[in-house]
């Protein structure tokens, strides 16, 4: 009842950023940071998120702010009570790395609705003292739609999905829009997995696609597939998605890698920290339906961005072009 409370009087104010009162001086902010399973050392989030509070603190002049830093076993259980400990130990902000935080941040929240959360990477926590810090995945992928269709031999591009992900509908319609825009006679062919990519890896390429949208990151198995299909001469290149997906930083990786679409997460968490040492909180509208408020990070304000590895020169100037495009509402992206 306070969260529906809360949202309805911000939607209400309409005001863009809202503040909380605060006297705690900069240098006695405390901020913890709640990291995902395993913590430093996944080439992933959390690794991401690491690099961000040391840019962050460097970059705001703030080499003495007390960071705690923690990492969840995973069960809902240790989270929450990973966040309640930082709650009692009085630090001003707490941060959990990643969507697995959405659920156990919605029973804090309300439990605690004094105190100030964030999430990193995740649009799913509908009240006003959790800043959603979100990254549009849509642009993203509306511009892996462009570079997969200039790179792809075969007039055929694969998509590869999480059905799990509520977004993953609207991901796959963007990308396809991207394709139709660089080339409007390729062909889209999409597939779920849900434990492992090697069949549908083998589908898609079997099917013609020689260009994937790696839009799926539970584990490995993409690279394992690629390597086989390359094996059995398939002409595979890969786009995937940074920091989430780890397989792509390895060596391995690079021989098939044309592009990545880059989240900024050291942007988010220099934007968190700023906020706080302000006595502020972070609370744009992400999703106004339904009461999601934090920051969502575009290409209008460098949050995300679609980087060329070894793309061809006629999909990289497209790319720039559509971005400019989407940047200026020329190019409407479906949300």
């Amino acid at each position: 009842m306070v969260r529906k409370v809360l949202v309805a009087l911000a939607i209400l104010t309409l005001i863009p950023i809202s503040t909380t009162t605060s006297t705690a001086a900069p240098s006695k902010v405390k901020i913890g940071v709640i990291y995902d399973v395993g913590g430093r050392g996944d080439d992933s989030i959390n690794d991401a998120t690491a690099v961000g509070v040391a840019a962050a603190k460097k970059k705001l002049g703030l080499s003495d702010l007390d960071v705690r830093e923690l990492v969840t076993s995973g069960t809902s259980f240790d989270r929450e009570n990973r966040i309640e400990f930082l709650v009692k130990a009085k630090y001003d902000l707490v941060i959990g790395v990643g969507p697995s935080f959405n659920e156990a941040m919605i029973y804090m929240s309300d439990k605690y609705p004094e105190s100030q959360f964030a999430l990193i990477a995740s649009s799913g926590v509908e009240s006003l003292n959790v800043s959603c810090m979100a990254f549009d995945l849509n642009q993203g992928s509306f511009l892996a739609g462009v570079m997969a269709a200039l790179n792809s031999k075969s007039r055929k591009v694969g998509y590869l999905g999480d059905a799990s992900n509520p977004s993953n509908s609207t991901n796959l319609k963007n990308f396809q829009a991207g394709v139709k825009y660089a080339a409007s006679k390729t062909k889209v062919l999409a597939a779920n997995s849900s434990s492992s990519a090697d069949s549908e890896m083998a589908k898609l390429s079997g099917e013609g696609a020689d260009v994937f949208f790696i839009n799926w990151s539970r584990n490995g198995s993409v690279l394992t597939a690629t390597t086989k299909l390359t094996k059995a001469e398939k002409s595979i290149k890969l786009i995937g998605i940074r920091p989430d997906q780890y397989f792509i930083a390895t060596k391995d990786a690079q021989k098939f890698l044309i592009g990545y679409v880059n989240q900024r997460f050291d942007s988010a968490i220099t934007d968190l920290f700023s906020a706080a040492v302000s006595g502020r909180s972070i609370t744009e509208e992400v999703d106004a339906v339904n009461g999601v408020f934090g920051r969502n990070y575009t290409l209008a304000n460098r949050g995300i961005d679609l980087i060329a590895t070894t793309a061809n020169s006629a999909s990289k100037s497209a790319v720039t072009r559509a971005k400019s495009e989407i940047i200026s509402e020329k190019i409407a992206i479906s949300n």
